[in-house]
This record gives C-alpha cells, sequence and structure tokens, in this order.
C-alpha cells in the first residue's frame, strides 16, 4: 500500500501532481471547494489529457470539500492561488495539529521566506501576503516543505486538466537540507510522468522561478501579450529585464544569490514557445491576479533591504489600479 496523499486545490498544477502520485501507487484524494470542477470529478472521474503524448487517463480520486470527507492523509499537498493560501491552512488544521506532512506548490514569494533569513528586518511576517501573521501561525516554515513547479498545465473544463509543458518539480526544505520527509515526496512522484528532485536550497530555486514570473505575468496581464509578444518588443523587453535586475537584487540583500543572468531567465521563456502567463489567462477570466505573491511581496522586501525598485513600483502601480478599475474600486492597493 502506497502513502496516502490529499491534494488540496485540484486545479491545473493539483490535478497534474494527483496523477503523478497515483501512477507512483500513492493512495490520492482531492479536497476542494465546491464547484462544477469537483462536481464533475465526483460524478465521472478526472481526466487527465497529455498535450505531449495524446494520451488521457481517467482516475476515480475520493473527493470531499472539508477534512472530515477524507481519511487523514500521510501527505497534505496544497496547491492553491497565493489568494487562497489562509483559507486552505485553516481547512487542514485538523490534519496539521495531527502531525501529517504538507507541501505547498504556489507560485511568489512565499510567507515564511523572512523567517528563515536575518536580513529581512528583523520582522518574521511577509505583510504583502500574510497581512495578519495567520499563515505563519498556521504553518511555520519548520511546518512545511516547499515545491516549485516547472510544468504547465490547464483546466479545459469541468473535471477534465491538460498537462501541456514540461515535467519538472523541486522539493525543499525552507530552511534548507534534504529531509527524509523531502525524499519520501519525490519518491512518492518517481514513477509518474513527472521529473522530481529534491533541493538543498529551495529558496534558490523558488527565487529563480520568480526572476521569470515577476516581469512576464504582470507585463502580459497589462498588455494582453504573450510570452513571445513581450520578449520580441525590444522596449517591453528591456522593462522585464530592468525587473529581472531589480529582484535579483532583493535576493542578494536576503542571501539568496543566483548566477542566472536575465538573458538566460528570458530564453528559458523563450523555448516554452507561445504560451499565455497564468496572470494572464487569470486576468481574461476575471478572477484576482496573484499580484501580491509575485511583485507585490518582492516590493515589500526590497523596502526592507534597501534596494531601489523603481520598474516593480511603476508595473505593479499600474497593474493594482487596472484591478482597482476593474472591480469597481473594491480592490486594495498596497
Amino acid at each position: 500500500m502506497g502513502q496516502r496523499i490529499t491534494i488540496v486545490g485540484p486545479g491545473a498544477v493539483g490535478a497534474t501532481l494527483a496523477g503523478a502520485f497515483a501512477a507512483s501507487g500513492a493512495e490520492v484524494s482531492l479536497l476542494g471547494r465546491k464547484g462544477p470542477h469537483l462536481d464533475a470529478i465526483a460524478a465521472q472521474g478526472l481526466a487527465l489529457h497529455s498535450s505531449q503524448t495524446g494520451a488521457e487517463v481517467r482516475h476515480r480520486f475520493p473527493t470531499a470539500h472539508d477534512t472530515t470527507g477524507l481519511p487523514v492523509p500521510d501527505l497534505a499537498v496544497v496547491c492553491v492561488k497565493s489568494g487562497h493560501l489562509p483559507s486552505a491552512a485553516r481547512s487542514i488544521r485538523p490534519w496539521t495539529d495531527r502531525g501529517v506532512e504538507v507541501l505547498v506548490v504556489a507560485n511568489g514569494v512565499p510567507w515564511w521566506l523572512p523567517s528563515t533569513v536575518r536580513s529581512a528586518g528583523g520582522e518574521p511576517v511577509l505583510r504583502s501576503v500574510d497581512a495578519e501573521g495567520e499563515l505563519l501561525r498556521l504553518l511555520p516554515a519548520e511546518r512545511v516543505m516547499s515545491g516549485v513547479a516547472h510544468f504547465s498545465s490547464s483546466v479545459d473544463g469541468p473535471g477534465r486538466v491538460t498537462h501541456v509543458s514540461g515535467a519538472g518539480l523541486v522539493v525543499g526544505e525552507p530552511t534548507g537540507g534534504i529531509s527524509d520527509r523531502v525524499t519520501r515526496c519525490v519518491t512518492a512522484l518517481s514513477a509518474g510522468h513527472l521529473s522530481p528532485e529534491p533541493d538543498a536550497d529551495i529558496r534558490r530555486a523558488i527565487w529563480e522561478k520568480l526572476l521569470g514570473n515577476v516581469n512576464l505575468n504582470p507585463v502580459s496581464a497589462l498588455t494582453g501579450a504573450g510570452v513571445l509578444e513581450i520578449l520580441d518588443d525590444p522596449a517591453v523587453r528591456r522593462l522585464c529585464v530592468a525587473m529581472f535586475d531589480e529582484t535579483a537584487a532583493v535576493g542578494a540583500a536576503l542571501g539568496i544569490e543566483t548566477s542566472m543572468t536575465a538573458d538566460e531567465r528570458l530564453a528559458i521563456a523563450r523555448r516554452l514557445g507561445a504560451f499565455r502567463t497564468s496572470m494572464l489567462r487569470d486576468a481574461d477570466r476575471g478572477r484576482p491576479l496573484e499580484l501580491d505573491a509575485i511583485v507585490g511581496a518582492v516590493r515589500e522586501l526590497a523596502r526592507r533591504t534597501g534596494v531601489p525598485s523603481p520598474s516593480l513600483d511603476a508595473v505593479h502601480a499600474l497593474l493594482a489600479l487596472r484591478e482597482n478599475v476593474r472591480h469597481g474600486g473594491d480592490t486594495p492597493t498596497r
């Protein structure tokens, strides 16, 4: 019998991970919000399609809207948008209070980051993503593992998810090193269609992904342009490079060093082809944007470390205003 794994938030990323865990023999269940997607999975199973191979597999997973409807897992894998992390943390508290292991796979700067570095101004709470410090109380750094997804998937309709491209998943400890639980997690994914790897410095891995997301995501949401359109416009590309440089400087001030250059990071994005960023897809669908986790948190850390961030500030202000107008003045700006 394999590990009992519950995916919290079986959207594009969560559903892809559910299939990978199932392929490795884990007992997979799904915990999600009420709605057509989870209802369809409960009624008809989860259809996972691969655009790379053309294959499609349908899984029958137990589903529930709260923890009382599922057995206690060995591992809870949280795959929700940053704005839903607090509610997800509250929802699984009956499990975390019992010592269930937690892996969080999310975009942007994690709430626990300032608590793991000495140069964040002595304030462990990252207010832009965890205003009241609730996440840090419920899921402190030593309590969670962190995952960085290097693959693209999409929800094509209720109960149907397509794995579009990429296969990478990096897993590590916020406090560094490769623990037994990280090794167990990677092993539990080893027979699936993803390529999981442990990382002794997950903060660097998070920051290096952020160096591409911090510019391409908000610029795409502002302009409606796909990644290749952005990279092919010389003036817009220069803006992306400036945002990269500012973010890299913040990372260095925090002790998170990278040898990656802007040209190298943008070349990785170009190799993925003419794709639309997750923030642009959210904007197209009228969903809240992960602006604070991807850009706002970097700006907060820039202020704490004394790093100038004029390009980040300008793009954040423009997109925050756009969202405020789009939502009729109901979206606060920071």
